[in-house]
Parts: C-alpha cells; sequence; structure tokens
C-alpha cells in the first residue's frame, strides 16, 4: 500500500520543489524520477538475492525488515526536499529499498508455502492458492492505497494552500506520515510467519 503514494509525486514536485527548468514541467521530472526509482529497484534485485541466498543461507526476513525500514524513513525525507536535485537521492533511496522489498517478500512467500514431502500434490496445490492469496492482497494494497491518499489530500491538504498549489505541506506530511506507518506495520506483520529459517 505504502509504495503506490508515489502516484502523488507528480503533486509534490508540482507543489513543493522549487520551479526551475527541470520542474517547470512536473510530469517530465516525475517521469525522470520514475525512471530513477525503477533502475534502483532493478540494480538491486539481483545482489539481495545472492547476499540473501549465499551469504545469509535463504534469510529473508531480514532483508524484508531493512526495506521496511528504508522504505518507512524514505518518504518522510520528502519532506525536506526543496530541489529536484534532493528528491532524486531520496528516490534512489526508495527506489532500492522497493527493490529489496519486492524481491525478498516474494521469495519469503514462495519459501513459507513449500511442500511436504508426504503430500507434495495436495501441497502443491494449497501452496499455488495460497500464493494467488497473497498476490491478491498485494493488489488490494496497492489500489487502497491512493484511495486512502486522497482522502487525506483531499481532506487535511486542502486546508492552507498557496494559490496555485494543488494541496498544503500539512497534508504532505500526513501523506508520507501514513506511508511510513504501513511499511512499519509490513514489518511487524513478518512477526506472525512461525516457519523457522526464512
Amino acid at each position: 500500500m505504502g509504495i503506490s503514494m508515489q502516484m502523488f509525486f507528480l503533486y509534490f514536485v508540482h507543489d513543493m520543489l522549487a520551479q526551475t527548468k527541470e520542474t517547470r514541467d512536473a510530469s517530465d521530472a516525475v517521469a525522470l524520477l520514475a525512471m530513477i526509482g525503477q533502475t534502483a529497484a532493478a540494480v538491486t534485485c539481483y545482489p539481495v538475492g545472492l547476499l540473501s541466498d549465499k551469504v545469509f543461507g535463504g534469510q529473508r526476513r531480514m532483508f524484508v525488515y531493512t526495506a521496511c525500514i528504508l522504505l518507512g524513513s524514505g518518504f518522510p525525507l520528502l519532506l525536506f526536499c526543496h530541489k529536484l536535485g534532493q528528491m532524486i537521492y531520496v528516490v534512489v533511496l526508495i527506489g532500492a529499498a522497493n527493490g529489496i522489498y519486492l524481491t525478498m517478500d516474494t521469495s519469503l512467500a514462495v519459501d513459507t508455502l513449500g511442500t511436504d514431502e508426504k503430500n507434495e500434490n495436495e501441497d502443491e496445490n494449497v501452496a499455488a492458492q495460497l500464493l494467488g492469496v497473497w498476490g491478491v492482497f498485494g493488489c488490494f494494497g496497492s489500489a487502497l492505497g491512493p484511495l486512502i491518499g486522497a482522502i487525506i489530500m483531499n481532506t487535511v491538504g486542502k486546508y492552507d494552500v498557496d494559490h496555485g498549489k494543488f494541496y498544503s505541506v500539512e497534508g504532505y506530511r500526513w501523506l508520507f506520515t501514513f506511508t511510513a506507518l504501513f511499511f512499519l506495520c509490513s514489518a511487524y506483520s513478518l512477526s506472525y510467519i512461525r516457519k523457522e529459517g526464512v
């Protein structure tokens, strides 16, 4: 749910960053930020998978915890950005952390839905169904995040809005704090995984 809050970057660039040649067209700036964030995610995926498998013996949970902490701190850091260059650094952090999160979260789901050798066929069907449920809830969160974000921004963010801006600083404070809270909740939810060694 938290990473879907990136959809508000267009408004953030327009409302909060100093207007320069690079930010005059906020959609161009957001396209650049998206490319940088996705590149950072792609660059971290493979190395973190190797590190998890080869060095840490298939441990996934600690990487997801780390990614949630980085993501949870990355979004509030945006509030201190006043120039596009500053935001690029934060987007690299968020993108890299998202790459770690997606890689390890998927691996963790697959690892915890393993099969039992005694009932291999039955367990494979159950594991496939549970992986499907995991995927549905991932999509549900991604769809729900922007809806909740829009409610926050259209209630809190509409107070004391400067002329020519979409939302106020207070709205972004609430939005990014809420986003950080969801990443911390995501990390906490891992404590319910009972399987050892993941």
